[in-house]
């Protein structure tokens, strides 16, 4: 999920280089949703992403508490 994956750079130094396909494509959806500043190598191309920041919204994403979700109760 791009957000567990927003936590764990959020531990990182930046500026943060990127090479893994499947991680870029977490940080296409992080950069979608404003939570970083990334330079990304264009959609289908091979290259590397940078990531620059995270910005306030995301860091307001990682440290706002998770939802609960409510189970199924009998009756």
């Amino acid at each position: 999920m791009p957000l567990d994956y927003l936590r764990q750079i959020s531990h990182e130094v930046f500026p943060l280089t990127i090479s893994d396909p499947q991680e870029i494509d977490k940080l296409r959806v992080l950069a979608a949703a404003q939570m970083i500043e990334v330079d990304l190598p264009a959609v289908g191309s091979t290259g590397v992403a940078v990531v620059r920041k995270i910005t306030g919204y995301g860091r307001a994403a990682i440290s706002a508490p998770a939802p609960r979700i409510q189970g199924l109760t009998k009756k």
